[in-house]
């Protein structure tokens, strides 16, 4: 399903994706493959992935999984990424499934814990795809996407990414008040990644440069990864 999102995205920015450095080696835009063929196997990745998870796993999991295309393409690519700063926000939905697609496939359901990990993706997605946004301005600049650096600037961006660091913070902690089988590894982890995290974005706000926030964008990917594999240690130990 993943894979048919991204697929449906890059026939729809495939102009877009063009004047960008970073996606105009893509095959879409690079001509490689055509845009029907590449509508085909979408298509086709997307139904085979709904039937499998319906019969294989359950039909909440298949419905959890086609909510996220839905939103990816329709809510985030058409919709919002092309009109507001404020697209990778509320477009952000479609990267935070994963955790109920997970609770689903093993319990047929959708407990607080789930909602909880989906809010901690949600709220650590802006302040991640933002420090991207800011060592990619002129690339997001030349395709008219109304990026946050692009249309506010980049100090401006800083100081949102170090509000929207706090609030992904905060969640972390929760989870362990929230699920009882998180103990004093978890909590230990989160407390000091958190707060070299908010270092690191405090840091961007003074001295707002791509570099930093590169070294900001690593490290997000590095404290969403070491958060999710201590969730899975503790919760065996």
């Amino acid at each position: 399903m993943s894979s048919a999102s991204f697929i449906f995205n890059q026939v729809i920015e495939k102009d877009r994706d063009a004047k960008m450095k970073r996606t105009s080696n893509r095959p879409i835009p690079s001509e490689r493959i055509s845009i029907p063929q590449a509508t085909l196997v979408g298509i086709s990745m997307m139904g085979l992935s709904f039937y499998m998870l319906t019969v294989y796993v359950n039909l909440l999991t298949a419905l959890c999984a086609l909510t996220a295309l839905i939103s990816y393409v329709f809510l985030y690519t058409i919709f919002l990424k092309p009109r507001t700063t404020q697209n990778i926000v509320i477009g952000g939905v479609a990267g935070c499934v994963g955790p109920l697609i997970g609770y689903a496939a093993i319990g047929n359901s959708l407990p607080i814990q789930a909602w909880i990990l989906f809010t901690m993706i949600f709220l650590w997605t802006p302040a991640h795809f933002w420090a991207l946004a800011i060592f990619l301005k002129e690339d997001y600049s030349d395709a008219d996407f109304p990026m946050l650096p692009v249309v506010k600037g980049i100090n401006q961006t800083t100081k949102s990414i170090f509000f929207y660091t706090i609030l992904y913070s905060l969640s972390c902690v929760s989870f362990y008040f929230l699920e009882p089988s998180m103990g004093l590894l978890y909590l230990v982890i989160v407390l000091l990644v958190c707060i070299w995290m908010g270092i690191l974005s405090y840091r961007l706000i003074q001295n707002p440069e791509r570099q930093a926030a590169r070294k900001f964008f690593l490290f997000s990917i590095f404290h969403l990864f070491l958060i999710n594999i201590t969730i899975v240690i503790d919760h065996m130990v």
